[in-house]
């Protein structure tokens, strides 16, 4: 109550003080700044009417830099709107729904007075005919005692979805739109207007939720937001280019985007609109887009089929089942039938990408034991029957493999060591593919295979979008600042010997990727291009006793829980840096069979490398 009466008192007082100049005239354009148009070309008035009742939170455009805004609420009641303007300055002493003359003309109970707040912000309600139009208002100068011209444009691309009736916007459900891709015209304003985006773009329908490929004119973007949800670039070269989702077409769609070309990063508001009236099918890609995966192509064929080519040597043919085979099917192509639904899995890394479309149900078989799987829900399938042992690679259940009509073979390298079981496979018809993920020199390459079975269990849409997370997360880490703490990645053998990874092991891209660098091991030319070496324990001693971070390899060893424990496998261990300083970690075990979760892995090492990471996390620990 003391505070209404505080704010009632002040209010009086002030408004005392201007009663006395009200008499002034009109402000001419000598007593102004320069008028800015606010109003902008293409904007279609939005009524009362388009709206739901309720109070909305609006961005208001003002002609003039001297009347500015600090926030307004949009109040929607039937059959009209009102807004409530709060301004930070005490110099406007009244406001009149109009032009200048007429409210120089007017009584004074047809001016607008504030409500003054606690901390000297004036509030006036005004009535809003439209929004996305020039509302006219006139603005009364204390220390000048004239009337001010302004326009004002009270933005609907800022009111949120829910402020709008039903059937006001054009969405996809209203358009009909069968889920697929399309192209479509898209325009940008705001910014300096020097800002550009390529239109058409492509535009994708899923289950009725649109999203839109934004290509900017640069490559100086490295993040956008819309509404709360941030999105990161879909590359890491060339122009940004982000994936966006589009809640509806004809309207302008407020986004946010952070550019770096300024000598500190700097977000600036644009809005985009995309036009209904151009939305057109997308002709389909000749060629599956891949980013990191250098070891698997494929190109898309018109009749529907696709060609596979995997290490540039392996190819196939990938037809949808019960189609027949084509007239350019070439001697050296494997046919494959998708989708899959009845798969062996010789490949144990494939599994997680399985999981990752959520398509277990569409492996069968396994050449690995429940107890050996990692994979929880690999496990249980197994131990419930939904999935069935059906031998190593090395010797399948032949037997086994025709009764529950086994229509794809995922083999791992290791079948190249057992060419008489490939072949005598092949002989009885089973359709094998040879899956060569774990050549690809980026962890992400590796992850990239996801789009391989996802077209081969015919679920590549969701394949493609869950990779586009992957590498979202990914970008996010490689943003952050490089600690370059040195790194040792490395497990002991029973005979008391250090076996370490070279610098081409994927293991170790992710450290580099996470900010880090490995240890300097020195090894000879002829070692240095092999997956693993094993080195002498005072070698080892000598290369990485002043590394920042150790991390122990325990997908080949045991798990570890203690640093006693790393110790009793080589005493010497004691002597460096990091075990002195607490900076001991252990890769979990099953970390080799969640191929899936590589961006999550780095991002794990990122947390390590800055001093920010918790005892426990997913796949590493620190040991004690």
């Amino acid at each position: 109550m003391k505070k209404r009466l505080f704010s009632i008192l002040l209010a009086v007082l002030l408004l005392g003080q201007t009663s006395a100049f009200a008499e002034g005239g009109v402000a001419t354009a000598a007593d102004m700044t320069t008028v800015e148009t606010v109003v902008e070309e293409g904007m279609i008035p939005v009524y009362a009417a388009s709206l739901r009742a309720g109070e909305y939170p609006v961005a208001v455009d003002s002609s003039s830099s001297m009347f500015r805004i600090q926030s307004c609420v949009l109040c929607v009641e039937e059959g009209g709107m009102t807004a409530r303007l709060t301004i930070g300055s005490s110099s406007y002493g009244y406001l009149y729904p109009g032009p200048a003359e007429e409210a120089a003309a007017a009584s004074e109970e047809a001016w607008l007075a504030p409500e003054i707040g606690e901390d000297g912000s004036y509030t006036f309600t005004l009535p809003v005919e439209a929004l996305d139009a020039g509302v006219p208002c006139a603005a009364f100068s204390k220390k000048k005692a004239l009337w001010y011209d302004r326009t004002l444009v009270f933005r609907a691309d800022s009111l949120p979805l829910e402020a709008f009736a039903e059937g006001t916007l054009t969405t996809a459900e209203s358009l009909g739109l069968a889920d697929g891709r399309y192209t479509v015209e898209v325009s940008l304003e705001g910014g300096s207007g020097r800002a550009s985006v390529n239109s058409p773009t492509t535009l994708t329908v899923k289950d009725g939720r649109c999203t839109a490929e934004i290509l900017w004119g640069s490559r100086n973007y490295d993040y956008m937001r819309v509404g709360e949800e941030q999105f990161f670039p879909l590359d890491a070269e060339g122009n940004s280019r982000f994936e966006i989702p589009v809640s509806a077409f004809d309207t302008a769609l407020a986004v946010v985007a952070d550019t770096t070309a300024m000598s500190k990063p700097h977000e600036i508001d644009y809005s985009l609109r995309f036009s209904s009236a151009s939305l057109r099918p997308a002709e389909s890609p000749s060629q599956l887009s891949l980013q990191y995966a250098e070891q698997f192509s494929v190109d898309f064929c018109p009749d529907g089929s696709a060609k596979l080519c995997v290490a540039g040597t392996e190819r196939y043919r990938i037809l949808p089942k019960g189609s027949e085979l084509p007239a350019d099917l070439a001697a050296d192509e494997r046919v494959l039938y998708q989708p899959v639904e009845r798969a062996y899995l010789a490949s144990s890394a494939a599994a997680d990408l399985f999981l990752a479309l959520d398509a277990l149900d569409q492996l069968r078989l396994s050449s690995t034991k429940a107890d050996s799987w990692g994979i929880p829900e690999m496990r249980q399938a197994l131990e419930s029957g939904e999935i069935l042992y059906a031998g190593k690679y090395s010797a399948p259940d032949f037997e086994l493999l025709t009764a529950e009509d086994c229509d794809l073979i995922v083999e791992n390298t290791m079948i190249l060591h057992a060419p008489d079981i490939r072949e005598k496979l092949e002989k009885l018809g089973f359709p094998l593919l040879l899956d060569r993920s774990s050549y690809e020199p980026h962890p992400l390459g590796r992850l990239e295979w996801i789009k391989l079975y996802g077209l081969l269990c015919g679920k590549l849409e969701e394949a493609e979008a869950f990779f586009a997370q992957q590498v979202q997360t990914l970008q996010a880490v490689e943003a952050r600042e490089r600690s370059d703490k040195t790194v040792a990645f490395f497990y002991i053998t029973p005979q008391g010997a250090a076996v370490v990874r070279t610098a081409e092991d994927y293991v170790l891209k992710m450290v580099e990727l996470a900010g880090g660098r490995c240890a300097e091991l020195n090894l000879p030319e002829s070692q240095a291009r092999q997956g693993s070496v094993t080195m002498q324990m005072e070698a080892f001693y000598t290369a990485a006793r002043d590394a920042d971070v150790l991390i122990y390899n325990s997908t080949i060893d045991e798990e570890l829980d203690s640093v006693e424990q790393l110790l009793d496998r080589s005493p010497l261990l004691a002597d460096f840096a990091a075990v002195k300083n607490g900076e001991v970690w252990c890769m979990e075990r099953d970390m080799f069979q969640q191929s899936s979760a590589a961006a999550q892995v780095i991002a794990e090492l990122q947390e390590i490398l800055g001093g920010t990471a918790a005892e426990e996390m997913n796949f590493l620990h620190r040991l004690t």
